[in-house]
């Protein structure tokens, strides 16, 4: 026998011997696993004997035993020699008899369970033991708890998620809930809420679906000092009751400054609650137990109405309501074509607002009828009422009539404007703009039939001539338009101080008093103009000058017309054209003392070129920004004083006079196979067009 049995033989001696002496005793087992025999096991159990042992394992755990050896005498409810197994909780167990016999108070293949972490066991004896039973043996071991798996009265020991290890567990919860401090039940947080908007609803955590345990939830309504608040609950109505006291245990609650309301539970729908009161506090608590579905209230709030307004003539109200409370607004705006007045004052928006003694804050105002007043008066034009004469209401139309026969419409310009919603005259596409009416150019007065050679002009025949005078000295202009002179630049001797030119118009007499002053505003000599060069000096010979007031257009004063972009107005040699001026009548004669005018025909570019070149050998004076004009036989010409003058051709597609050239230059006057010399215009149109709109 080894040394470990002989302690197992001494221990049981001991023990037999103190329950000898004693009659019973009680151990205590602590460890995980361990063995349990009978006094004097395997031999036969003494009598009058009481054993008991306590077994204690690890929290989380509990006490597994079963038996492996059984031989108790067997009795009617085991009255005479017997084992109880005892565990918190539950009753206990006994058993006697033989494995053999395989009644039911025999243990046999059973394993018996602790329901909690403790156990006892207990073997009583009486007198005797007359057929020499040899008692038990048994072995305990402590077994983790699947609490997971366990119910806890009834009820999972966690709410939403278990988590075993071994000797414990621990519980989580869903997102958006919270574990509560018993570590075991899920709850929410639902405190603190506060709703401002005059309509909303408010129910319990997860309505429609069961509401959580433990809540303790307040909610509450508060809107604007003048509006009285009112619950209904709506839907479903079921909170925990009991049959026999009033909401003992899930309770909703509400409070106002006037009064209390509830407590409610149970499964009857709470009736309307009108409270009188801009501020309500709704409570609801529930406790650990039940599977109940909450509540819905909705909530909207009123207040003492304004009176129902009345949309003016002319007029709309929004929003359109049956009733108005505190708060509320409604705006007017009136039909297109009218106006909102609230006295002599003109409104772009009106909203009033009503206010908690049932009175609206401003007065509504009134829908009159757009008015844009007499239209303004257009240059050079009149204005017809097509509507009624003097009515400038809304959609009262009017048109602009240019004065004939001297101005006509601008081209693009609408001559009907009408009275819009917005309160201006409006064309036809919305425009404000007043319409142009530019004065007829290139149709004189006077006859105009077919200056050395030439003819004194009639009054009206040449209108757009300009005598110009700069420091005393002649010459010769074009009017464009009714505010723009064309000239050369050489005339203006690079005079850009305006103050040493004098314009005059409207007149066929140089000396005569009867004339159109005519003041200069600003000179525009083309860019390109070098005087001091030797070679083409009087290259790009062309000049604007802008005027400060718009020229009175008449019988006697009418601009010119601009050459065309059409290659027509690109004139060819044998072109006859006119040209006018004061200048001399003869090379050695004084300033013509009537207006002159001779028809030139155009010379070939070339063979005026041949001419000029073999005067002046290396120095090309010709360009082809000049027009050649005279006669072979000569006797007709510009001559001094003529510079900056017109040269004006016919075109018999519009029945008009346009500026073809500019008298520039020439070798002497009216010389024989010695040809005037012109600016091009046709080659300045874009110079000429962009000067005067960017300089407007």
């Amino acid at each position: 026998m080894d040394i470990q049995g002989q302690r197992g033989v001494i221990m049981r001696l001991f023990l037999l011997l103190t329950a000898l002496l004693h009659g019973s005793y009680s151990i205590s087992l602590k460890g995980l696993f361990g063995e349990i025999v009978s006094p004097g096991f395997p031999n036969i159990y003494p009598n009058n004997v009481k054993e008991s042992w306590n077994i204690t394992v690890p929290l989380g755990h509990v006490v597994k035993l079963y038996f492996t050896h059984f031989s108790v005498e067997p009795s009617y409810l085991c009255e005479y020699d017997y084992i109880k197994i005892f565990s918190e909780g539950a009753e206990p167990a006994t058993y006697c008899g033989e494995t053999s016999t395989d009644t039911e108070e025999v243990p046999g293949d059973k394993v018996t369970y602790s329901t909690g972490n403790t156990m006892s066991v207990v073997f009583k004896s009486d007198y005797s033991n007359e057929k020499r039973f040899t008692g038990f043996r048994a072995f305990y071991v402590a077994e983790d708890i699947d609490e997971c798996k366990m119910l806890n009265d009834g009820e999972p020991f966690c709410d939403h998620y278990c988590h075993n290890y071994i000797g414990g567990f621990y519980c989580t919860c869903r997102t958006g809930y919270i574990l509560h401090e018993n570590k075991k039940t899920c709850t929410v947080h639902c405190s603190g809420q506060v709703l401002t908007e005059r309509s909303g609803e408010i129910t319990s955590p997860d309505y429609p679906a069961v509401y959580p345990k433990l809540c303790n939830c307040d909610y509450r309504i508060l809107v604007e000092e003048g509006f009285s608040i009112i619950l209904e609950f709506v839907e479903s109505f079921d909170v925990e009751n009991h049959p026999q006291s009033q909401c003992p245990y899930d309770v909703l609650k509400i409070k106002t400054n006037k009064g209390e309301h509830g407590p409610f539970c149970g499964t009857k729908l709470p009736p309307r609650i009108e409270t009188g009161s801009f501020k309500v506090d709704i409570t609801f608590t529930s406790d650990i137990s039940g599977s109940n579905k909450g509540w819905k209230i909705k909530y909207s709030v009123t207040a003492m109405p304004c009176p129902k307004p009345v949309a003016p003539p002319h007029g709309q109200i929004s929003p359109a309501q049956q009733k108005y409370i505190f708060k509320d607004r409604f705006s007017i705006s009136c039909d297109t074509g009218y106006e909102m007045m609230q006295g002599s004052s003109t409104l772009t928006s009106f909203t009033t607002e009503c206010r908690k003694d049932g009175t609206w804050d401003k007065q509504p105002p009134l829908c009159e009828i757009v008015d844009c007043t007499d239209p303004d008066n257009a240059d050079n034009a009149t204005v017809e009422y097509i509507t009624e004469v003097g009515v400038t209401t809304y959609k009262s139309a009017i048109r602009y009539k240019c004065e004939e026969p001297f101005y006509a419409m601008k081209e693009g310009s609408n001559a009907e404007y009408h009275c819009a919603a917005s309160g201006h005259w409006v064309d036809s596409k919305g425009n404000r703009e007043l319409p142009e009416c530019e004065p007829i150019c290139g149709e004189p007065t006077g006859r105009l039939t077919r200056v050395i050679g030439g003819q004194k002009a009639e009054l009206g025949e040449f209108p757009w001539q300009v005598l110009v005078t700069v420091d005393g000295h002649i010459g010769g202009g074009s009017l464009l338009f009714d505010k723009w002179i064309l000239t050369a630049a050489h005339v203006l001797s690079g005079h850009k101080d305006v103050s040493a030119i004098e314009l005059k118009m409207g007149l066929i007499k140089r000396q005569s008093s009867e004339y159109v002053q005519v003041l200069p505003e600003k000179v525009f000599i083309h860019s390109k103009y070098k005087p001091d060069s030797q070679k083409s000096r009087y290259d790009n010979d062309i000049a604007l000058i802008k005027l400060k007031h718009k020229v009175p257009i008449s019988a006697n004063v009418k601009p010119i017309c601009l050459p065309g972009n059409d290659v027509r107005y690109n004139v060819e040699s044998k072109t006859l054209g006119t040209v006018s001026g004061f200048g001399k009548t003869k090379q050695t004669s004084l300033a013509a003392e009537y207006l002159q005018f001779v028809e030139v025909e155009v010379i070939d570019h070339k063979q005026c070129k041949d001419v000029y070149d073999k005067l002046f050998p290396g120095l090309e004076q010709v360009t082809e920004n000049m027009l050649c004009a005279g006669t072979e036989e000569g006797g007709k010409d510009a001559c001094t004083g003529d510079s900056g003058g017109p040269y004006v051709f016919y075109d018999e597609k519009t029945h008009k006079w346009f500026i073809g050239g500019i008298v520039s230059w020439g070798e002497k006057c009216g010389v024989k196979d010695k040809y005037g010399v012109y600016t091009k215009v046709y080659n300045y149109i874009s110079w000429i067009e962009n000067t005067i709109s960017t300089n407007f």
